[in-house]
C-alpha cells in the first residue's frame, strides 16, 4: 500500500532559491527584511514621518515598504519591558477590543455551549510608504537592510514528518518575533516542535537563550542542528541555543532533569504548525498547559498555524476541524475545576510582513497567558 506524502503550500508560492543537498533534502534561502527602528528626520512643516518596513507584494511584483515603524527608545540590555495587558478582556467578558503595549489584540471568547463566539480582526491592508523630502526638498531613499536564512528541508514527508518541512506559520510568527524585537531581546525563548528551526533561529537574532525542541524522527534533531549552526551568523553574539528532543506524549514530571532546570528561565514559549492531528493536538495542549503550570518565569506561549478547511456532510459547510478541536480540548482543560486559568488571545495581524510568503487570511495567530495577567 503507498505511503500518503503531503507537501507544504509554501514551495509553490514563495519566491526562493532552493538547490538539491544530493541527500533527497533541499537548501533554500528564505529572505528577509530587517525591521527599521530609526527615526525619521523631522520635515520641513515639523511633523516626524514614520519610516516604513516590511515587505508588500504589489501589482508590479515589486517589493515595498508595509507599514509605518513605531519610534522605540533603546532599552538597557538587562531590562526587557513587560507586556501589559490589563485591559484584555476575559473569558466570561463581553465583546471588546483591547490594546496592549505592543500590539493590538482580541481575546478568543466562549459562550457557556462552549462555541467560538469572537473571531480574528482581518488583516489591514498596507499603505504605501510616506515619501520623505530632506531640507533642499530631495526626496528621502530609504534603503532597507537584507538578510537570509538558509535551510536544509525536505520538500514531502509522510504526515508523521512534517516537522521537515517548511509551513506558513512559521514565517508568520518569525514576522511577529521580527516586528516585536523589544519584547523578545534577552529574553530566554523555548519552541516546541522547532522542525528544521526557522523560527527557533529568527528567535535566537533577539533572545539570550533559545531552547529549539521536537522529537527525533528521521534525523530530524541533527538537521534541526545543522541549519541552527548554518545560521550561527544571524544570531545575537550573546545567545546560547540549544537543541534537544521533547515529545508531547513525554509527561513535565518524565523531562531531563537538565532540560527542567532550563526551563525554569523560560519567558516565552513558540510554536508553529503544530495543530494538524487531534492525538498530537491533545498531547500539545496537555504539554502547554504542563508548562504553565510548572514554569515560574513564563509570560506567554504563541501559537502560529494555519486554519485548513475541509467541506463535511455533517455540517454542509467548509469547516477547519484541527483548529477548531483545538479550541475545545483547550477549553475542556483550562476549565477542568470550574473557572478559567488562562486567557487565550487572538492576537491582531496587521504587523508586517518581513519574509517573502503569501500571508493568507486562514493565518491565525494565538497567545496563552495566565487570567491573572
Amino acid at each position: 500500500m503507498s505511503v500518503l506524502e503531503v507537501t507544504s503550500e509554501l514551495y509553490s508560492e514563495a519566491e526562493f532559491c532552493s538547490t538539491e543537498s544530493g541527500n533527497g533534502n533541499s537548501i533554500s534561502k528564505f529572505t528577509f527584511v530587517y525591521p527599521n527602528r530609526r527615526d525619521a528626520a523631522p520635515a520641513e512643516n515639523g511633523t516626524q514621518p514614520g519610516l516604513a518596513n516590511g515587505m508588500d507584494k504589489r501589482n508590479n511584483g515589486q517589493s515595498v515598504a508595509d507599514s509605518e515603524s513605531k519610534a522605540s527608545s533603546v532599552k538597557d540590555s538587562e531590562e526587557v519591558e513587560e507586556e501589559s495587558c490589563f485591559e484584555e478582556e476575559s473569558f466570561e467578558s463581553d465583546y471588546g477590543d483591547s490594546l496592549c503595549e505592543e500590539e493590538q489584540e482580541e481575546v478568543l471568547l466562549y459562550g457557556e455551549s462552549g462555541d467560538e463566539c469572537c473571531i480574528a480582526t482581518h488583516q489591514k491592508d498596507a499603505k504605501p510608504p510616506p515619501i520623505v523630502l530632506d531640507k533642499d526638498g530631495d526626496v528621502v531613499v530609504v534603503r532597507q537592510r537584507k538578510g537570509a536564512i538558509e535551510i536544509e528541508h525536505r520538500k514531502s514527508t509522510r504526515l508523521d514528518a512534517v516537522g521537515l518541512q517548511i509551513w506558513r506559520g512559521a514565517l508568520l510568527l518569525g514576522d511577529y518575533i521580527m516586528h516585536n524585537e523589544r519584547k523578545f531581546k534577552n529574553t530566554h525563548i523555548l519552541e516546541l516542535g522547532s522542525g528544521v528551526g526557522l523560527t527557533s533561529i529568527v528567535a535566537s537574532m533577539y533572545a539570550r537563550e533559545v531552547i529549539c525542541t521536537d522529537i527525533d524522527i528521521e534525523g530530524l534533531l541533527d538537521l534541526l542542528r545543522d541549519n541552527v549552526q548554518r545560521n550561527a551568523h544571524l544570531s545575537s553574539p550573546h545567545c546560547r541555543v540549544h537543541v534537544t528532543e521533547l515529545d508531547f506524549k513525554v509527561s513535565y514530571q518524565d523531562y531531563p532533569r537538565d532540560l527542567k532546570t532550563k526551563l525554569q528561565d523560560v519567558q516565552y514559549v513558540i510554536a508553529a504548525d503544530v495543530i494538524y492531528d487531534d492525538d498530537i493536538t491533545e498531547a500539545f495542549v496537555r504539554t502547554i498547559v504542563s508548562l504553565l503550570l510548572e514554569l515560574p518565569k513564563l509570560k506567554a506561549i504563541y501559537i502560529a498555524l494555519e486554519k485548513r478547511y475541509v467541506f463535511t456532510l455533517e455540517d454542509m459547510d467548509s469547516v477547519a476541524p484541527c483548529y477548531d478541536y483545538f479550541l475545545r480540548y483547550f477549553e475542556k482543560r483550562n476549565g477542568r475545576f470550574g473557572v478559567n486559568r488562562w486567557k487565550l488571545i487572538n492576537v491582531c495581524m496587521d504587523f508586517p510582513r518581513y519574509f517573502d510568503y503569501d500571508k493568507v487570511k486562514d493565518l491565525v495567530l494565538l497567545k496563552v497567558c495566565h487570567a491573572n495577567s
